[in-house]
């Protein structure tokens, strides 16, 4: 069956429509949480800079799948070229690949969502990163250490282009071996990011098979059957996401594990919460609560 360009379109608006409403939400949730940031860990950051620095990094991980999604389905609308295609079809052809690509040319050019420090780590925690990198087969191109003191954040990311960023606040607050557990942590994040690829790709196949077995009935259809069929969609294929990146952090903590020992890996949580203010039972999230973390740990050093 030929791919019906309405369906192509209607998936395509599903995908943006998705990510503007997942940006949104964050966006709300941290614009609500800022004055308890505030009060609570002395932030000296305005509330814009605070939402530039934490919906940043959730477009960080959402951009390059959408903007893959959208020239993906420009390519396949210009390869199929049915008889009577309305004027309106290459228009959004054309939109689609426009907006895939300007997607792209942000994601690629936008800056660090905290200024770089003029610091280095040392050699050798330089060649250990590399080494961590080349076990799990990703090449770890840049190891970038930010300025968190004016956020108050402590904490490390696995970015895109094969680069980690550790925070100074952080550095500042863990030992050697400790700092060596978290970089761990985060090399295993870069090699994860095949699997949400793979993942990614699967349910943008499946949703594609759908739209298409249903395009012969699209236009038979209520206009609210076409809204509930896409919140469907986007409701579907963002669910996994949150389950898999829940496992992403128990496996990284794994990893960290087996070399550097539960302890440092323990520590280095526990530090990071304190100097966030993390309650131990909060569930909430897209990662799993400090105690399910340390729980797990305990597993590890009872082994």
């Amino acid at each position: 069956m030929c791919p019906s360009p309405f369906a192509i379109s209607h998936l395509a608006f599903a995908l943006c429509f998705g990510f503007a409403l997942v940006l949104g939400e964050f966006t709300l949730l941290f614009w609500w949480l800022y004055p308890l940031e505030r009060v609570r860990r002395g932030l000296t950051l305005s509330r814009g800079e605070y939402l530039r620095l934490r919906v940043g990094l959730v477009f960080e991980m959402l951009a390059p799948l959408l903007a893959v999604a959208l020239v993906a389905l420009a390519v396949v609308s210009a390869l199929y070229h049915p008889r009577g295609r309305s004027a309106g079809d290459p228009l959004w052809m054309g939109m689609m690949g426009v907006a895939g690509v300007a997607l792209g040319v942000i994601y690629t050019r936008r800056g660090l969502m905290l200024p770089v420090r003029s610091l280095s780590l040392a050699q050798p925690l330089q060649e250990e990163v590399q080494r961590m990198g080349r076990e799990l087969g990703v090449q770890v191109r840049t190891l970038l250490v930010l300025d968190g003191a004016r956020a108050r954040m402590a904490n490390a990311f696995a970015l895109s282009g094969g680069r980690i960023a550790i925070t100074d606040y952080l550095l500042a607050s863990l030992t050697e071996r400790e700092v060596l557990a978290v970089l761990a942590h985060e090399v295993a994040h870069l090699a994860q990011r095949r699997r949400l690829w793979r993942l990614w790709l699967l349910k943008l196949g499946a949703a594609s098979g759908l739209l298409l077995g249903l395009a012969p009935f699209w236009r038979r259809l209520p206009a609210w059957s076409h809204l509930l069929l896409m919140g469907t969609l986007v409701g579907c294929m963002a669910a996994p996401m949150r389950w898999l990146r829940r496992q992403h952090e128990l496996e990284a903590d794994a990893f960290a594990v087996s070399q550097y020992g539960a302890d440092a890996m323990k520590s280095a949580l526990q530090k990071v919460a304190a100097l966030h203010g993390a309650p131990k039972e909060s569930k909430k999230g897209i990662h799993p609560s400090l105690q399910q973390r340390l729980a797990r740990l305990e597993q590890f050093a009872t082994r």
